[in-house]
């Protein structure tokens, strides 16, 4: 996708969408829905879903950022008060216009493309990459997640940049620190700031057990 492309735009309120994570959104904005059924009037079903800097109702191209993610949209229920449907991210997007078209907001897109390590070989990124995921199952199971659907989720997913998205996608972090990371486009750099994140949350997890046993 190196062409550049026009997609309806999904404006995200506090949530980051990475790529190759598969996300439930609720959309009940009326320019929202609007961009929606556009998007579903192509054969493709993609959308620009790019995370709003503020939590307002009323989306304009100053709220929202540059960088996000073109999705395509999966399954799709409709309500009365709106839609719920999942978002799969195919890869990261920069937003080159906006522009508004039917009372929904349209972006050029053009694809963020990631700066690969000097060599996939290297010792010290292999072993980068493996302290991420090992790291990122310990973590998995230390929240109560069973050990064979950790395995499962991790063994889909060999590429280094991917495993980074796949554990930011998952991690308790804040908005702000996940649209940081989707917006790393170096892969080296964007594991060591995932595997800091992951390791900071084992800490907490390590300290909450230290302190429930020491209450009992």
């Amino acid at each position: 996708m190196s062409e550049r492309m026009t997609l309806p735009v999904l404006p995200l309120r506090e949530v980051v969408l990475f790529p190759g994570v598969t996300a439930p959104i609720g959309a009940g904005r009326p320019a929202t829905l609007r961009a929606i059924e556009a998007a579903l009037q192509t054969p493709e079903k993609l959308v620009f879903a790019v995370s709003q800097r503020e939590n307002v109702e009323t989306v304009t191209p100053e709220a929202l950022y540059t960088i996000g993610t073109v999705a395509r949209i999966g399954q799709l229920q409709r309500g009365l008060a709106g839609m719920q449907l999942l978002l799969h991210g195919e890869q990261r997007g920069i937003a080159i216009h906006f522009s508004e078209k039917d009372g929904f907001l349209q972006a050029v897109v053009r694809e963020a493309e990631e700066m690969a390590p000097l060599s996939e070989e290297d010792p010290a990124f292999v072993a980068l990459h493996r302290e991420v995921r090992a790291r990122a199952a310990e973590l998995g199971q230390k929240s109560g997640l069973p050990e064979e659907v950790v395995n499962q989720v991790l063994a889909g997913v060999n590429e280094a940049g991917r495993s980074a998205d796949l554990v930011a996608g998952y991690i308790d972090i804040t908005p702000a620190q996940r649209q940081s990371l989707l917006e790393t486009l170096s892969v080296e750099e964007r594991l060591r700031r995932v595997l800091v994140h992951v390791q900071r949350q084992i800490g907490v997890l390590d300290a909450q057990e230290d302190i429930k046993s020491q209450v009992q």
